[in-house]
């Protein structure tokens, strides 16, 4: 997809993105601790239908099951080697899914490598794992490049300027949490500060996702919107984890969380979706209440 066509589509009003792709996979039948990956190639039928529900829930965009597909990720989950054959693979199983109703983003989490003093890893060995897994995405026909979850700036920057050079459109969040003195990812990097940065990185979106609940992303959203010179995104998860003798919950209810969304929209968000713990039946909630929240504004 061309970068002045997504810009222009986010104009027409907000896109909504899917939610969590492994609480989905884990239900059906993906072991916990399994790297979501290994079904891109074991169970492709499933990633499908996964892909599949969110788009009959109403998501404009869905993301493929890459997440920890960059090739350090890739091999600390057994699939050394195999990035290329992963990421094209994804793709297509998505592009089938979406049989045209949604765009298809190509998904890009951390590697797992971390800079001194807590790692060894180089700016050159986060390039490297980014550009052979974006441009498998690109290969493949993603319409977009989405970078999720990035909680070091510098890391962030990285996939971001690998993205870039594939020419498609880039959507790059990164995770923070509500501190004393504001929101900060854990490595210390600020709200504000760091999607200015990746908007100077060549982000056409920036924004983030994960870590919260919709009620403080919100707040996130209230906060980053003044300053913004490039669409937001924003994708919070549904509610508080919780342990349970099956695993883990969440504890917001769809309804709550379509109702953030909307307001998020109102508040200048133009990407939304959800992270961990959403389904497509919190899809589903917050493509009503984003369709209603339009009506009301074009009313």
């Amino acid at each position: 997809m061309e970068r002045e066509a997504f810009r222009a589509l986010l104009l027409e009003g907000p896109l909504l993105l899917d939610g969590g792709m492994g609480s989905l996979l884990i239900a059906a039948g993906l072991e916990r601790g399994r790297a979501p990956e290994h079904w891109v190639l074991e169970r492709p039928e499933r990633v499908e239908a996964a892909h599949r529900a969110y788009v009959e829930a109403g998501s404009g965009a869905v993301q493929t099951n890459t997440f920890g597909a960059s090739p350090p990720k890739l091999a600390a989950s057994g699939l050394e080697g195999r990035c290329r054959e992963v990421n094209r693979l994804a793709v297509s199983i998505a592009k089938s899914a979406a049989a045209g109703r949604a765009l298809v983003a190509g998904d890009v989490g951390p590697t797992g490598l971390l800079r001194p003093p807590m790692g060894q890893a180089t700016e050159d060995d986060f390039l490297r794992a980014f550009r052979e897994q974006v441009s498998a995405l690109a290969e493949a026909g993603a319409d977009f490049i989405s970078i999720e979850t990035m909680f070091d700036l510098a890391e962030a920057l990285a996939a971001l300027q690998a993205a870039v050079e594939t020419g498609l459109p880039v959507v790059a969040s990164m995770t923070f949490e509500k501190k004393k003195r504001g929101f900060f990812t854990i490595m210390g990097d600020p709200l504000v500060d760091s999607l200015r940065a990746l908007k100077s990185g060549g982000a056409d979106a920036a924004g983030f996702n994960c870590s919260v609940t919709s009620g403080v992303m919100l707040e996130m959203v209230r906060e980053a919107a003044p300053s913004m010179g490039v669409p937001l995104a924003a994708q919070p998860n549904a509610g508080q984890p919780r342990a349970v003798p099956e695993g883990i919950t969440y504890d917001a209810s769809p309804e709550a969380f379509a109702g953030d969304l909307a307001a998020m929209a109102l508040s200048g968000a133009r990407i939304l979706g959800g992270c961990c713990g959403t389904d497509p039946g919190f899809i589903r909630r917050a493509r009503a209440a984003l369709d209603a929240a339009s009506r009301k504004t074009h009313a």
